[in-house]
């Protein structure tokens, strides 16, 4: 789906994971998904993958803006970042994709 689908309403709606969720911990995986558009860390969380929809976006591919993330970069409790990927897979922690 692209990211101008949306009416302001839906976009809104989509913000707050009106589409759908999981809930992923250590070493599982979510890589039929359309796009999460957001990752909340319920535990500190590193990443084996975060495959971004665009180089624009941060993720462990090539990013245009920034660092690629690796699997020892920290994501503590509590934080949520904000993007468009099109797989994740937790290497350590616990967290819960919004999918948009």
């Amino acid at each position: 789906m692209g990211i101008h689908k949306y009416s302001s309403g839906e976009s809104g709606s989509i913000g707050l994971g009106q589409v759908g969720s999981a809930v992923l911990d250590s070493g599982e995986s979510a890589v039929s998904i359309n796009i999460a558009v957001a990752i909340t860390m319920l535990e500190d969380t590193t990443f084996t993958t975060l495959t971004q929809s665009s180089a624009a976006i941060t993720g462990t591919g090539t990013s245009t803006h920034g660092n690629s993330i690796i699997n020892t970069d920290v994501f503590p409790a509590g934080v949520t970042i904000y993007g468009r990927w099109n797989a994740v897979t937790v290497n350590a922690g616990l967290c819960i994709i919004y999918l948009g």
